[in-house]
Protein backbone atom coordinates (compact mmCIF):
# COMPACT_ATOMS: atom_id res chain seq x y z
CA UNK A 1 0.00 0.00 0.00
CA UNK A 2 1.54 3.40 -1.47
CA UNK A 3 2.11 6.57 1.64
CA UNK A 4 -0.95 8.42 0.30
CA UNK A 5 -3.36 5.47 0.79
CA UNK A 6 -2.02 4.86 4.05
CA UNK A 7 -2.90 7.82 4.98
CA UNK A 8 -6.33 8.09 3.76
CA UNK A 9 -7.03 4.98 5.82
CA UNK A 10 -5.26 6.81 9.15
CA UNK A 11 -8.35 9.61 8.44
CA UNK A 12 -10.85 7.16 7.89
CA UNK A 13 -9.93 5.82 11.65
CA UNK A 14 -11.60 7.05 14.92
CA UNK A 15 -7.49 7.98 15.99
CA UNK A 16 -7.19 11.51 16.10
CA UNK A 17 -3.56 13.03 16.34
CA UNK A 18 -3.38 15.74 19.31
CA UNK A 19 -0.02 17.65 19.02
CA UNK A 20 1.77 20.39 21.07
CA UNK A 21 3.29 22.71 18.83
CA UNK A 22 6.65 24.61 20.59
CA UNK A 23 8.15 27.98 19.58
CA UNK A 24 10.83 29.10 21.40
CA UNK A 25 12.85 32.75 20.99
CA UNK A 26 15.41 34.31 23.21
CA UNK A 27 18.98 32.33 21.97
CA UNK A 28 21.43 33.10 19.23
CA UNK A 29 19.53 30.97 16.90
CA UNK A 30 16.08 32.76 17.68
CA UNK A 31 16.76 35.92 18.72
CA UNK A 32 13.60 37.78 17.23
CA UNK A 33 10.32 37.36 19.59
CA UNK A 34 7.66 38.83 17.07
CA UNK A 35 8.93 36.64 14.26
CA UNK A 36 9.29 33.81 16.39
CA UNK A 37 5.87 34.25 17.40
CA UNK A 38 4.91 34.40 13.59
CA UNK A 39 6.59 31.49 12.82
CA UNK A 40 4.69 29.33 15.43
CA UNK A 41 1.81 30.54 13.92
CA UNK A 42 2.77 29.22 10.96
CA UNK A 43 3.86 25.94 12.30
CA UNK A 44 0.34 25.15 13.78
CA UNK A 45 -1.06 25.81 9.91
CA UNK A 46 1.41 23.05 9.15
CA UNK A 47 0.37 20.99 11.74
CA UNK A 48 -3.54 21.46 10.67
CA UNK A 49 -2.71 21.17 6.79
CA UNK A 50 -0.37 17.90 7.77
CA UNK A 51 -4.19 16.25 9.41
CA UNK A 52 -3.39 17.17 13.34
CA UNK A 53 -7.09 17.55 14.82
CA UNK A 54 -6.68 18.58 18.06
CA UNK A 55 -3.54 21.31 18.50
CA UNK A 56 -2.22 23.17 21.70
CA UNK A 57 0.86 25.53 21.83
CA UNK A 58 3.70 26.35 24.17
CA UNK A 59 6.20 29.88 23.52
CA UNK A 60 9.04 29.54 25.36
CA UNK A 61 12.17 31.53 26.42
CA UNK A 62 15.41 30.07 25.52
CA UNK A 63 18.24 31.25 26.38
CA UNK A 64 20.76 29.09 24.95
CA UNK A 65 20.29 25.18 23.15
CA UNK A 66 21.02 22.04 24.98
CA UNK A 67 22.75 20.32 22.39
CA UNK A 68 21.56 16.48 23.63
CA UNK A 69 17.73 17.27 24.20
CA UNK A 70 17.25 20.74 22.74
CA UNK A 71 15.53 21.82 25.42
CA UNK A 72 16.68 22.79 29.21
CA UNK A 73 15.52 19.86 31.57
CA UNK A 74 13.10 22.04 33.36
CA UNK A 75 11.07 22.83 29.70
CA UNK A 76 10.81 19.33 29.06
CA UNK A 77 9.16 18.74 32.30
CA UNK A 78 6.57 21.31 31.71
CA UNK A 79 6.27 19.93 27.76
CA UNK A 80 6.34 16.29 29.86
CA UNK A 81 3.40 17.52 31.92
CA UNK A 82 1.44 19.14 29.11
CA UNK A 83 1.52 15.94 27.01
CA UNK A 84 0.19 14.24 29.79
CA UNK A 85 -2.48 16.30 31.42
CA UNK A 86 -3.87 16.70 27.58
CA UNK A 87 -3.32 13.01 26.30
CA UNK A 88 -1.44 14.34 23.17
CA UNK A 89 0.46 12.00 21.10
CA UNK A 90 2.37 14.65 18.86
CA UNK A 91 4.83 17.26 19.57
CA UNK A 92 5.89 19.62 16.60
CA UNK A 93 8.79 21.69 17.69
CA UNK A 94 9.65 25.06 15.47
CA UNK A 95 13.29 24.54 14.76
CA UNK A 96 15.72 22.26 13.02
CA UNK A 97 16.28 19.46 15.29
CA UNK A 98 19.34 17.03 15.28
CA UNK A 99 18.84 13.72 15.17
CA UNK A 100 20.25 12.92 18.45
CA UNK A 101 18.32 15.48 19.54
CA UNK A 102 14.75 13.64 17.76
CA UNK A 103 16.02 10.35 19.42
CA UNK A 104 16.53 11.59 23.00
CA UNK A 105 13.15 13.52 22.93
CA UNK A 106 11.67 10.56 21.79
CA UNK A 107 12.94 8.20 24.20
CA UNK A 108 12.29 10.85 27.37
CA UNK A 109 8.86 12.22 26.16
CA UNK A 110 7.03 8.70 24.59
CA UNK A 111 5.77 10.41 21.69
CA UNK A 112 6.61 10.85 17.78
CA UNK A 113 8.67 14.32 17.65
CA UNK A 114 9.11 16.75 14.50
CA UNK A 115 10.86 19.43 13.52
CA UNK A 116 9.53 21.98 11.24
CA UNK A 117 11.23 20.58 8.72
CA UNK A 118 10.40 16.94 9.31
CA UNK A 119 6.43 17.99 9.10
CA UNK A 120 6.63 20.15 6.04
CA UNK A 121 8.57 17.07 3.82
CA UNK A 122 5.40 15.06 5.09
CA UNK A 123 3.01 17.89 3.96
CA UNK A 124 4.74 16.92 0.54
CA UNK A 125 4.63 13.33 0.76
CA UNK A 126 0.74 13.83 1.28
CA UNK A 127 0.33 16.30 -1.36
CA UNK A 128 1.96 14.90 -3.84
CA UNK A 129 -0.41 13.36 -6.66
CA UNK A 130 1.49 13.58 -9.84
CA UNK A 131 4.76 11.12 -10.43
CA UNK A 132 6.55 14.27 -11.11
CA UNK A 133 5.86 15.60 -7.75
CA UNK A 134 6.26 11.77 -5.85
CA UNK A 135 9.43 12.08 -7.26
CA UNK A 136 10.20 14.98 -6.34
CA UNK A 137 9.37 14.67 -2.93
CA UNK A 138 10.94 11.61 -2.28
CA UNK A 139 13.99 13.01 -3.45
CA UNK A 140 13.77 16.05 -1.41
CA UNK A 141 13.12 13.41 1.86
CA UNK A 142 16.20 11.32 0.69
CA UNK A 143 18.63 14.31 0.31
CA UNK A 144 17.57 16.12 3.78
CA UNK A 145 18.03 12.15 5.46
CA UNK A 146 21.12 11.06 3.42
CA UNK A 147 23.48 13.25 5.72
CA UNK A 148 21.06 12.05 9.26
CA UNK A 149 21.23 8.70 8.68
CA UNK A 150 23.66 7.50 11.11
CA UNK A 151 21.70 9.37 14.05
CA UNK A 152 18.21 8.66 13.49
CA UNK A 153 18.12 4.95 13.63
CA UNK A 154 16.41 4.65 16.93
CA UNK A 155 13.84 7.26 15.75
CA UNK A 156 13.19 5.03 12.70
CA UNK A 157 12.88 1.50 15.12
CA UNK A 158 10.09 2.93 16.95
CA UNK A 159 8.13 4.61 14.16
CA UNK A 160 4.39 3.23 14.82
CA UNK A 161 4.77 2.56 17.92
CA UNK A 162 4.19 5.61 19.42
CA UNK A 163 0.23 6.22 18.91
CA UNK A 164 0.34 8.69 15.76
CA UNK A 165 1.76 6.09 13.13
CA UNK A 166 0.98 8.49 9.96
CA UNK A 167 2.09 11.95 10.12
CA UNK A 168 6.50 11.69 10.01
CA UNK A 169 6.35 8.54 8.63
CA UNK A 170 4.69 9.11 5.12
CA UNK A 171 7.19 8.75 2.13
CA UNK A 172 10.14 7.05 1.64
CA UNK A 173 9.23 4.81 5.09
CA UNK A 174 11.38 2.92 7.10
CA UNK A 175 12.26 -0.03 5.08
CA UNK A 176 14.36 1.84 3.04
CA UNK A 177 15.51 3.85 5.41
CA UNK A 178 17.09 1.26 7.27
CA UNK A 179 19.33 -0.01 4.20
CA UNK A 180 22.46 1.34 3.62
CA UNK A 181 23.73 4.20 2.25
CA UNK A 182 24.65 2.84 -1.36
CA UNK A 183 21.36 1.86 -1.80
CA UNK A 184 20.00 5.45 -1.19
CA UNK A 185 22.57 7.00 -3.15
CA UNK A 186 21.55 4.69 -6.07
CA UNK A 187 18.10 5.87 -5.37
CA UNK A 188 18.94 9.43 -5.22
CA UNK A 189 20.85 9.14 -8.84
CA UNK A 190 17.53 7.16 -10.22
CA UNK A 191 15.13 9.77 -9.13
CA UNK A 192 17.21 12.74 -10.34
CA UNK A 193 17.62 10.75 -14.10
CA UNK A 194 14.05 10.30 -13.65
CA UNK A 195 12.95 14.07 -12.98
CA UNK A 196 15.71 14.85 -16.38
CA UNK A 197 13.46 12.68 -18.45
CA UNK A 198 10.36 14.77 -17.20
CA UNK A 199 12.10 18.44 -17.69
CA UNK A 200 12.75 17.09 -21.53
CA UNK A 201 9.42 16.66 -21.97
CA UNK A 202 8.40 19.98 -19.97
CA UNK A 203 11.16 21.45 -22.78
CA UNK A 204 9.00 19.67 -25.47
CA UNK A 205 5.66 21.42 -23.90
CA UNK A 206 6.85 24.46 -24.01
CA UNK A 207 8.28 24.61 -27.75
CA UNK A 208 4.96 23.31 -29.08
CA UNK A 209 3.40 26.09 -27.08
CA UNK A 210 5.76 28.58 -29.43
CA UNK A 211 6.09 32.16 -28.86
CA UNK A 212 3.04 33.66 -29.97
CA UNK A 213 2.13 33.99 -26.53
CA UNK A 214 3.55 35.51 -23.71
CA UNK A 215 4.61 33.46 -20.61
CA UNK A 216 3.99 34.54 -16.74
CA UNK A 217 4.75 32.70 -13.95
CA UNK A 218 2.80 33.02 -10.78
CA UNK A 219 5.42 33.09 -7.37
CA UNK A 220 4.70 33.79 -4.19
CA UNK A 221 4.57 32.31 -0.20
CA UNK A 222 2.78 29.29 0.34
CA UNK A 223 -1.10 30.10 0.73
CA UNK A 224 -1.05 33.75 -0.97
CA UNK A 225 -3.35 32.88 -3.04
CA UNK A 226 -1.93 31.83 -6.47
CA UNK A 227 -4.06 28.77 -7.49
CA UNK A 228 -7.03 31.20 -6.73
CA UNK A 229 -5.45 33.93 -8.89
CA UNK A 230 -4.83 31.59 -11.48
CA UNK A 231 -8.63 30.11 -11.35
CA UNK A 232 -10.04 33.38 -11.49
CA UNK A 233 -7.95 34.77 -14.24
CA UNK A 234 -8.86 31.96 -16.61
CA UNK A 235 -12.24 30.66 -18.03
CA UNK A 236 -11.29 27.43 -17.77
CA UNK A 237 -13.56 24.29 -16.39
CA UNK A 238 -10.65 22.34 -15.20
CA UNK A 239 -10.01 24.62 -11.77
CA UNK A 240 -6.76 24.68 -10.28
CA UNK A 241 -7.03 22.61 -6.60
CA UNK A 242 -6.95 26.10 -4.11
CA UNK A 243 -7.73 25.58 -0.56
CA UNK A 244 -6.50 27.71 2.61
CA UNK A 245 -3.68 25.48 3.96
CA UNK A 246 -0.34 25.97 3.22
CA UNK A 247 1.21 23.76 -0.03
CA UNK A 248 -2.11 23.02 -1.61
CA UNK A 249 -0.46 23.03 -5.08
CA UNK A 250 2.73 20.96 -5.39
CA UNK A 251 2.50 20.59 -9.00
CA UNK A 252 2.83 23.65 -11.86
CA UNK A 253 -0.05 24.25 -13.77
CA UNK A 254 -0.77 26.36 -17.44
CA UNK A 255 -3.62 27.99 -18.26
CA UNK A 256 -4.55 30.09 -21.65
CA UNK A 257 -5.63 33.27 -20.31
CA UNK A 258 -8.22 35.59 -22.62
CA UNK A 259 -7.19 39.03 -22.61
CA UNK A 260 -8.68 40.96 -25.32
CA UNK A 261 -8.83 41.22 -29.15
CA UNK A 262 -6.19 43.36 -31.30
CA UNK A 263 -7.21 43.90 -34.95
CA UNK A 264 -10.29 41.70 -34.29
CA UNK A 265 -8.22 38.72 -33.22
CA UNK A 266 -8.03 37.55 -29.83
CA UNK A 267 -4.91 37.23 -27.87
CA UNK A 268 -3.81 35.06 -25.19
CA UNK A 269 -1.09 34.48 -22.40
CA UNK A 270 0.17 31.50 -20.82
CA UNK A 271 0.17 31.47 -17.21
CA UNK A 272 1.39 28.63 -14.81
CA UNK A 273 0.97 28.54 -10.96
CA UNK A 274 3.75 26.97 -9.15
CA UNK A 275 4.30 25.38 -5.68
CA UNK A 276 4.76 28.32 -2.67
CA UNK A 277 8.03 29.65 -0.90
CA UNK A 278 8.81 29.12 2.69
CA UNK A 279 10.78 30.61 5.16
CA UNK A 280 14.01 28.38 6.36
CA UNK A 281 13.59 25.88 2.92
CA UNK A 282 17.01 24.21 3.30
CA UNK A 283 18.87 23.87 0.19
CA UNK A 284 18.30 20.15 -0.38
CA UNK A 285 14.35 20.45 -0.25
CA UNK A 286 14.46 23.31 -2.80
CA UNK A 287 16.69 21.67 -5.31
CA UNK A 288 14.68 18.61 -5.01
CA UNK A 289 11.77 20.66 -6.94
CA UNK A 290 14.09 22.48 -9.68
CA UNK A 291 12.01 20.34 -12.35
CA UNK A 292 8.59 22.29 -11.19
CA UNK A 293 10.68 25.42 -10.82
CA UNK A 294 12.02 25.88 -14.37
CA UNK A 295 8.92 26.97 -14.99
CA UNK A 296 9.61 30.86 -13.21
CA UNK A 297 13.37 30.45 -15.44
CA UNK A 298 11.48 29.88 -19.17
CA UNK A 299 8.56 32.58 -18.32
CA UNK A 300 8.57 35.71 -19.80
CA UNK A 301 7.36 37.85 -16.65
CA UNK A 302 6.43 36.82 -13.26
CA UNK A 303 3.29 37.84 -11.13
CA UNK A 304 4.30 38.21 -7.70
CA UNK A 305 1.31 37.41 -5.35
CA UNK A 306 0.88 38.32 -1.55
CA UNK A 307 -1.45 38.10 0.44
CA UNK A 308 -1.85 41.56 1.65
CA UNK A 309 -3.30 40.74 4.66
CA UNK A 310 -0.55 39.05 6.78
CA UNK A 311 0.84 40.39 9.19
CA UNK A 312 4.68 39.43 7.97
CA UNK A 313 3.79 40.63 4.47
CA UNK A 314 7.19 42.38 4.04
CA UNK A 315 8.79 39.39 5.49
CA UNK A 316 7.30 37.01 3.29
CA UNK A 317 8.07 39.23 0.50
CA UNK A 318 11.81 39.12 1.49
CA UNK A 319 11.52 35.37 1.46
CA UNK A 320 9.77 35.39 -2.07
CA UNK A 321 12.83 38.01 -3.41
CA UNK A 322 15.76 35.39 -1.98
CA UNK A 323 14.14 32.13 -3.44
CA UNK A 324 14.23 34.32 -6.59
CA UNK A 325 17.72 35.00 -5.87
CA UNK A 326 18.38 31.23 -5.54
CA UNK A 327 16.73 30.58 -9.10
CA UNK A 328 18.81 33.45 -10.63
CA UNK A 329 15.71 35.07 -11.94
CA UNK A 330 15.63 38.41 -10.31
CA UNK A 331 16.26 40.05 -13.58
CA UNK A 332 13.36 38.94 -15.01
CA UNK A 333 10.22 42.06 -15.25
CA UNK A 334 7.51 41.71 -12.80
CA UNK A 335 4.06 42.54 -12.28
CA UNK A 336 2.96 43.04 -8.00
CA UNK A 337 -0.50 41.82 -7.16
CA UNK A 338 -1.53 42.37 -3.71
CA UNK A 339 -4.47 39.33 -2.99
CA UNK A 340 -6.86 39.27 -0.36
CA UNK A 341 -7.34 43.05 -0.31
CA UNK A 342 -10.94 42.89 1.47
CA UNK A 343 -8.81 41.66 4.85
CA UNK A 344 -6.54 44.51 5.21
CA UNK A 345 -7.02 47.62 6.73
CA UNK A 346 -7.21 50.47 5.65
CA UNK A 347 -4.30 52.62 6.84
CA UNK A 348 -2.39 49.97 6.23
CA UNK A 349 -3.25 49.51 2.61
CA UNK A 350 -2.63 53.20 2.44
CA UNK A 351 1.38 52.42 3.80
CA UNK A 352 1.88 49.71 1.37
CA UNK A 353 0.59 51.57 -1.63
CA UNK A 354 2.86 54.34 -1.34
CA UNK A 355 5.73 51.62 -0.86
CA UNK A 356 4.30 50.06 -3.51
CA UNK A 357 2.50 52.18 -5.83
CA UNK A 358 2.80 50.11 -9.00
CA UNK A 359 1.07 47.15 -7.31
CA UNK A 360 -2.25 45.78 -8.43
CA UNK A 361 -4.59 45.09 -5.63
CA UNK A 362 -7.69 42.54 -5.35
CA UNK A 363 -9.38 39.65 -4.42
CA UNK A 364 -8.94 36.51 -6.07
CA UNK A 365 -12.01 34.83 -4.56
CA UNK A 366 -14.15 37.22 -5.71
CA UNK A 367 -12.45 38.16 -8.51
CA UNK A 368 -12.31 41.78 -7.70
CA UNK A 369 -9.05 43.33 -8.96
CA UNK A 370 -8.43 40.51 -11.46
CA UNK A 371 -9.62 42.33 -14.41
CA UNK A 372 -6.91 44.94 -13.33
CA UNK A 373 -4.45 42.00 -13.44
CA UNK A 374 -6.03 41.55 -16.84
CA UNK A 375 -5.43 44.48 -17.90
CA UNK A 376 -1.98 44.69 -16.86
CA UNK A 377 -1.06 41.46 -18.77
CA UNK A 378 -2.83 42.78 -21.89
CA UNK A 379 -0.18 45.93 -21.81
CA UNK A 380 2.27 44.13 -21.79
Amino acid sequence: MDASSLYQQKLESKEKYRALCVGQYGSTYFPDKRSQEESLRELLMLAETAGVKTLHDLFLHHSEINPANFFTQGQIERVEKIIHDFGLNLLFVDAQLKPNQLRNLEERLQVRVLGRIEVILDIFAMRAKTREAILQVELAQLLYIMPRLKGLGGVLSRQGATGAPGIGTRGPGETMLETDRRYIRRRIQKIREDLKHVERHRATSRQSRGKESLTFALVGYTNAGKSSTLNALSSSSQRVFAENKLFATLDTFSRKIYLGEKDFKPYYAIVTDTVGFIRNLPASLFAAFQSTLSEIKYADYIIEVHDASSFELEAEMLVVEEELKRLEVVHKPRILYFNKEDLIFPEEKKRLEKLFPQAIWGNSLSKEGVSKLREKLAKV
